[in-house]
């Protein structure tokens, strides 16, 4: 249904190992990872996945980082698991087997035969696409507003982030992806910024917003930032998780009572996971309604 596309940095790996190690993760949550790095992060991603025998997919043939040898793509296709193929040619004419195709580039995707396709398609939504590929889609959309500098988030603080959960289904998909809190276009390092940010999201009346939480200039130190932000975060506390906090958020909480700043990589992990839980409890509490829709 939910099909989040990661491009397997390593704090997004270890926040979906770890919501998948406290049973946060909702089965109805398909990541998709193209891994750009060959680390200790997503080896164990995919064994504990495999594991816990939780859906994921893993793309074949990445379009950066170290995978970008003859060895690297080999040792790829010799994994067995679900597996992700970017569509750079015509479909007709890949030798190797996958269980979902991903169109990033048009242009291949429209010389293609669909007719006979029974392999799920991840697409944006663009008419010429929808009118020409056959077979259960999943629309790809980038949700999350990057913008060059983090100061300009308080230009908008708050904003709507996605409805697609809302209304996937009546135009005809069957899932829903994004890039969780990232963009489309990928960045290996992030630009230094004298200002710290979290950008947590939260449901109001059904839709997903995100608040860009970002601390002043003026503060002594990164830890003096972090705890501000904090500050903010627990005056919303009830509005980002309702009554039972999540485990995201519970992370970043025990460093405020440790009183020491946990670093960027954990707050970008505590991030996503909290994407990933509220995502997941949302998914698992609608399925009812969803399979009514269905039927229908």
């Amino acid at each position: 249904m939910y099909y989040p596309y990661f491009r397997g940095k390593q704090f997004d790996l270890l926040a979906l190992t770890t919501l998948v190690e406290q049973h946060r993760l909702s089965t109805k949550i398909l990541p998709i990872i193209e891994p750009v790095k060959n680390s200790n992060a997503l080896k164990k991603f995919i064994h504990l996945f495999q594991k816990e025998n939780h859906p994921f997919y893993l793309i074949q043939n990445p379009q950066a980082g170290d995978f970008l040898t003859e060895d690297g793509l080999l040792y790829l296709n010799s994994l067995s698991l679900d597996k992700a193929m970017i569509v750079e040619q015509p479909i007709e004419t890949l030798h190797t087997e996958s269980q979902l195709f991903v169109i990033n580039n048009s242009t291949p995707a429209l010389q293609s035969d669909w007719q006979s396709n029974q392999i799920k398609v991840l697409l944006p939504k663009e008419f010429r696409l929808l009118q020409k590929i056959k077979g259960d889609k999943i629309l790809s959309q980038d949700v999350f507003t990057r913008l060059p500098k983090t100061s300009f988030y308080q230009e908008c603080p708050d904003e709507l982030f996605s409805d697609t959960h809302l209304t996937f289904q009546k135009s005809g998909f069957i899932g829903f992806s994004d890039f969780s809190i990232d963009s489309r276009i990928y960045y290996e390092h992030s630009y230094p910024s004298k200002i710290l940010s979290l950008h947590l999201v939260y449901f109001k009346q059904k839709q997903l917003r995100i608040h860009h939480f970002l601390s002043s200039e003026d503060a002594p130190s990164q830890k003096d930032q972090f705890f501000e932000l904090m500050a903010e975060v627990s005056d919303w506390g009830n509005t980002l998780y309702g009554e039972n906090v999540t485990f995201g958020i519970e992370l970043l909480l025990e460093s405020v009572s440790k009183e020491k700043f946990p670093g960027m990589g954990v707050m970008r992990k505590a991030t996503v996971m909290h994407h990933m839980e509220l995502m997941s409890r949302y998914l698992d509490q609608h399925t009812d309604e969803t399979e009514a829709f269905i039927r229908t």
